[in-house]
């Protein structure tokens, strides 16, 4: 009988610390502007969201982290310039395609997160600029 209870106990603490983040996004998108691709939201509730994490996924599908931006309060418009969207190493490849998915994973303070929906833009980049960004990720 104290084993169910225990069982039964810990699965209530579980429940409890993994309660859902509390937010709510006005829009979130993504637009190419040929030299980076801005990600821009706008938070209409963001009850002890501590910052936002971009992710971005390329062609294997696999997310991965791109930048942090503290929370400012409700109400309030975000912005980012991912100027790296093409040339990066990508496990054993290289970005060259130009389509890419975008969400962001949004923390509180007490390290719970959530994650947004997903979000795809076509980057439209010149053959001249990609081959020079993939130059200059070389000697990185």
């Amino acid at each position: 009988m104290k084993f169910v209870v225990s069982i039964a106990l810990l699965a209530v603490a579980f429940v409890v610390s993994a309660q859902a983040v509390q937010f709510t996004l006005q829009y979130f998108q993504a637009k190419s502007n040929g030299n980076a691709i801005v990600v821009e939201w706008k938070s209409a509730n963001e009850s002890d969201v501590a910052q936002y994490e971009i992710e971005r996924a390329g062609a294997d599908k696999q997310y991965r982290y791109v930048a942090t931006i503290q929370a400012k309060g409700s109400n309030q418009s975000y912005s980012y310039n991912d100027t790296e969207a093409f040339g990066k190493a990508e496990s054993d490849k290289n970005i060259t395609a130009n389509y890419f998915t975008y969400r962001l994973k949004v923390v509180t303070r007490d390290k719970n997160a959530s994650y947004s929906n997903t979000i795809g833009v076509a980057h439209n980049v010149s053959g001249i600029k990609r081959t020079w960004g993939m130059i200059k990720e070389m000697f990185r």
